[in-house]
């Protein structure tokens, strides 16, 4: 009795194992489309490698925004935003959104920086820092 206890308790932590290996780790990217201009906003392209299937509510677009031009401490504009529209490419089919980021309140100068987000965590690869014309 023991004995299929625990067998059957080895076999639920293997196939629970694999299944949380075979999801993989997400990369991303994020390309400006446009010049960051204060009082505007400019479009930005997000893609997302993942060996799980992208869906729309799973990953959002994060920008945080610095004054002073340093990106330290708490960011004095933050912009996140669910990413539900994505767009499959041709060939290698790679999931893309663009989604616009607001710089109405960000003075010219700042420091900022757009990344993907998943889980509270930034997407590998995704971080792009820009300048606020």
């Amino acid at each position: 009795m023991k004995l299929s206890i625990i067998l059957t308790v080895v076999t639920a932590l293997l196939f629970g194992t694999v299944a949380t290996a075979s999801a993989g780790t997400a990369s991303g990217t994020t390309a400006l489309l446009g010049t960051p201009v204060s009082g505007a906003s400019v479009d930005v392209d997000v893609s997302v490698v993942s060996g799980a299937p992208v869906v729309p509510y799973v990953y959002s677009l994060q920008n945080e925004c610095y004054f002073s031009g340093k990106t330290s401490g708490p960011p004095d504009a933050y912009q996140r935003d669910d990413i539900v529209n994505w767009n499959f490419s041709s060939p290698p089919n790679i999931p893309h959104a663009i989604m616009p980021v607001n710089l109405l309140p960000v003075p010219k100068d700042s420091v900022c920086k757009v990344s993907i987000v998943k889980d509270n965590t930034v997407v590998k690869g995704s971080v792009t820092k820009y300048t606020v014309q």
